[in-house]
């Protein structure tokens, strides 16, 4: 008897050999496949910001501004600096953070206490469910554009000058925001 590797008697010339590679490759194939693409529509998506208040990406969402990582968190929070929600609910915008590789811990004592300082609201995915299929690239953030949550463009960020570009860049509409009427002109002004 010989003594062959695992991956050598898989390799070997039996067609069966073949197909379990071929399934065992299939089956460890990376997530990415799965990740949502420009022409696909999103689902409604429901998450509590750093409050714990429920917010909605919906239809009338035209950009979702995205993070999984900390250096791309890191990028938003220095490209919004000065921002408000009112500012982002007039380009209609929503920041969606993946905060499931965050410690339990870490997140409760140290990170929700800054983000409540942040003058917008941020959507927060705690257990990476939610925010699994939207694109991202690590160390960077992602600007997701939408028509009636039909994504038309992606752009992967990698400073926050171009977070900051990138939501200048949208245009603003007048909107209610909380019950206050927030108008273009302000949020232009800014």
């Amino acid at each position: 008897m010989t003594n062959r590797s695992p991956l050598a008697f898989l390799l070997g010339r039996s067609s069966s050999r073949w197909l379990v590679v071929v399934a065992l490759a299939w089956a460890v194939a990376p997530a990415s496949a799965d990740t949502f693409g420009v022409g696909d529509t999103l689902a409604p998506i429901t998450l509590e910001d750093q409050y714990g208040e429920l917010r909605q990406v919906d239809s009338q969402t035209r950009a979702i501004l995205f993070s999984r990582d900390m250096d791309g968190g890191k990028f938003l929070k220095s490209g919004l600096a000065g921002r408000t929600g009112g500012d982002l609910a007039a380009r209609r915008v929503a920041y969606v953070a993946d905060i499931s590789g965050m410690p339990r811990l870490v997140a409760r004592l140290f990170a929700l206490p800054g983000m409540r300082k942040r003058g917008y609201p941020m959507l927060l995915d705690r257990d990476g469910e939610v925010t699994a299929r939207l694109p991202d690239e690590p160390g960077r953030a992602t600007l997701i554009r939408l028509d009636a949550l039909r994504i038309i463009a992606i752009d992967h960020l990698d400073d926050a000058s171009a977070v900051a570009a990138a939501v200048e860049d949208l245009p603003a509409v007048a909107v209610v925001v909380e019950g206050v009427e927030a108008a273009a002109e302000e949020a232009q002004a800014e």
